[in-house]
């Protein structure tokens, strides 16, 4: 009885203080008495008595010390715990008795919503909002975590409430932050310290073994992914362990996108090139879903990469690659998450690197599966936007177009795009910072200010490339022209690309897989397929051989170079399988309205000491549509000097006539 008599005296002792500030109280209004630091106070002590109180007469029950009458307060002070527990305090509950007591008062009259709305008065605005937008990122509906997450993707906070809301924050939320523009990285909890079992251990050391557990020799398994593997263990491990290894990379063997051989084979083994191949080799594996799991756990090991080479562009977009092929599949995304990858992977995409941005910024889309939608598989990277767009249940703002651009042979999404260089003095730089004066990615750089309804997706159709040119020589362009098409079609669909109106742009042999693309989607009977067929508003073409090219007639040590394998009797000039492309292609054009725009070179391309005429006029030209000669070679046909080239401008136009066409508030 002694509590009961307790909480009584302290109530008569709060209702002789409020009725000697009566005036006072009157005059500013009921906020000030409930907000008051006597009342909080009080609260807190009795729930800190209660709390006592019910431990100590549990002591009690237990030794058969306490009466009936001590045993209902008992239970009575359980209940009351348990429901004051059940759902988080947002305001102070002020005793009814205490209410009607104060209530005698024509001037002070208090209502229990008043209390609860004047308790979240204290808390300052600034103070409250940020833990209530991590509620709704954490908590909230769709519509609602999209809000919230961009809403704190902008707070300006201290140190300290980085961290604290760092470790707040869910998976859904992290990814959210991780995708938003210009996030604080102090918003990212960093990875936690190596096991025990890598602290001693060295990077080589921790390749052999990962490399040795992954399949070489399996039925099924590619032939590129067993070479890769194979000679990253016998010529690379192996040599280390022969203390053949050298401080500087002196060298890589073959720049395939810029078209160049610039060096020779090095006699040594360098330590960022026996890493760079070990990763390669790890990359070839992660295209194999069920070799995913291995692979997580060499996730320390990468971290220690990082570590050791924190400066090498072409070591992070490989990685950055692996972890895209492994986000792809949702069992994996809560280890990458805990093991601190989405932080790594957010300062990635905001490094001005594209080897490095890129691939970072896929492997976020596919960790954003659940926001975003889509899926972007090996060989498919979204260019632009570079940060969070997703589809609202408001379907009117969902509105915008694709565009798709897809290299030729021996090409690169990270190489074929850039601003024209007429001095190739970045032909071999891993350093691919965009400035004011040069783009190395144009679509990308040129379209930042329509990235809000323009999303541009690169592809890379020769997956198992190195990634610093060296082809597998087991099966390097072994793909025949259908089976390009029909695998990049796929991909595609897992992207997205034919649910809104899509523009295609091909240079080369790219041209040919956009055709092939188009035709089988029209006639293939499904309904997604059809939709992309009906949904592309334009196709543009730079020196695409419709009709074939001489190319495939010259001498063969040239034609291995630039036309190697089953490519060679695909594009032979005259090709019955391509003219008859074409008269499909028209016929897809002019049944679907869709907006041709060619461009054909008119200068011959110097390779090998060779001035070689790649593409004629003749064959550029596919009979429909805008065609235009314009006084470029093979390689450069591609890359406009400006945004005033022809080369842009007709792009740019059809690219505004399928927005104007696309916009709900237009039409």
């Amino acid at each position: 009885m002694e509590v009961k008599k307790e909480k009584k005296t302290e109530s008569q002792n709060l209702l002789n203080l409020v009725r000697r500030n009566k005036r006072m109280l009157s005059a500013i209004g009921t906020s000030s008495l409930v907000v008051s630091s006597g009342l909080i106070a009080w609260q807190m002590y009795q729930s800190q008595q209660q709390q006592e109180e019910i431990r100590l007469l549990q002591e009690q029950l237990n030794n058969g010390l306490v009466s009936q009458q001590q045993q209902q307060l008992s239970k009575w002070l359980q209940a009351e715990a348990k429901d004051d527990w059940k759902s988080p305090v947002s305001y102070v509950p002020v005793p009814q008795e205490f209410l009607d007591r104060l209530n005698q008062f024509d001037e002070l009259k208090l209502h229990p919503m008043e209390t609860r709305e004047d308790f979240k008065a204290i808390i300052p605005r600034h103070l409250k909002m940020k833990w209530r937008l991590v509620h709704q990122a954490n908590e909230g509906d769709y519509e609602h975590h999209l809000k919230a997450v961009k809403e704190l993707s902008r707070l300006k906070l201290h140190e300290s409430e980085f961290t604290q809301i760092a470790q707040c924050c869910n998976f859904r939320t992290v990814v959210g932050l991780a995708r938003s523009a210009n996030v604080d990285l102090r918003l990212f909890v960093p990875p936690p310290p190596l096991p025990p079992s890598h602290q001693d251990r060295t990077i080589v050391a921790l390749f052999r073994e990962i490399l040795t557990q992954l399949p070489r020799k399996a039925d099924k398994l590619d032939e590129c992914i067993v070479y890769h593997t194979t000679t990253a263990i016998d010529d690379y491990l192996a040599r280390a362990d022969d203390d053949e290894m050298m401080d500087d990379d002196i060298s890589t063997e073959f720049l395939r996108e810029s078209h160049h051989i610039h060096s020779i084979p090095r006699p040594k083994v360098s330590q960022e090139g026996l890493v760079e191949h070990c990763l390669q080799a790890l990359l070839s594996h992660s295209t194999v879903e069920e070799q995913c799991p291995l692979l997580i756990s060499a996730l320390p090991l990468l971290n220690m990469v990082i570590k050791e080479h924190p400066n090498n562009p072409r070591i992070k977009s490989l990685i950055g690659k692996i972890l895209s092929n492994i986000c792809l599949h949702s069992q994996h995304h809560h280890n990458l998450f805990r093991n601190g990858w989405v932080g790594i992977l957010a300062r990635w995409k905001q490094d001005p690197n594209l080897l490095v941005s890129m691939p970072a910024t896929k492997a976020l889309c596919n960790l954003d599966q659940q926001f975003g939608l889509h899926k972007y598989h090996q060989g498919i990277y979204l260019m632009l936007p570079t940060d969070r767009h997703v589809q609202h249940k408001n379907t009117l703002s969902n509105w915008g177009v694709d565009i798709v651009f897809i290299h030729g042979l021996l090409g690169g999404v990270f190489y074929t795009w850039r601003q024209q260089d007429k001095d190739n003095v970045r032909d071999f730089s891993t350093d691919q910072i965009s400035g004011e004066d040069y783009s190395f990615c144009w679509p990308r750089d040129w379209l930042q200010d329509d990235s809000n309804n323009v999303r541009v997706i690169g592809v890379d159709f020769d997956t198992y490339l190195s990634q610093w040119g060296g082809p597998c020589p087991d099966q390097g362009f072994k793909q025949s022209l259908e089976e390009r098409s029909e695998d990049m079609l796929w991909k595609l669909r897992q992207a997205g690309v034919g649910t809104r109106p899509v523009i295609f742009v091909g240079h080369s042999m790219g041209g040919l897989i956009i055709k092939k693309m188009l035709v089988n989607a029209s006639t293939s009977g499904n309904e997604q397929l059809e939709q992309l067929a009906k949904n592309t508003k334009g196709v543009l073409f730079y020196s695409t051989p419709h009709t074939g090219s001489q190319i495939a007639k010259i001498n063969p040590l040239v034609k291995y170079f630039f036309f190697p394998s089953v490519e060679v009797q695909e594009l032979e000039f005259g090709n019955p399988a391509l003219s008859e492309l074409n008269t499909y292609f028209k016929q897809f054009a002019a049944k679907y309205k869709t907006k041709v725009v060619s461009f054909g070179e008119t200068r011959p391309t110097r390779q090998l000491g060779i001035n070689l005429n790649f593409v004629s006029l003749e064959s550029s030209d596919p009979g429909i549509g805008e065609f235009y000669p314009v006084a470029y070679n093979h390689m450069d046909i591609c890359k406009p000097e400006n945004k005033k080239s022809v080369l842009f401008r007709k792009f740019y136009n059809m690219v505004w006539d399928a927005l104007d066409e696309a916009n709900p508030f237009i039409n």
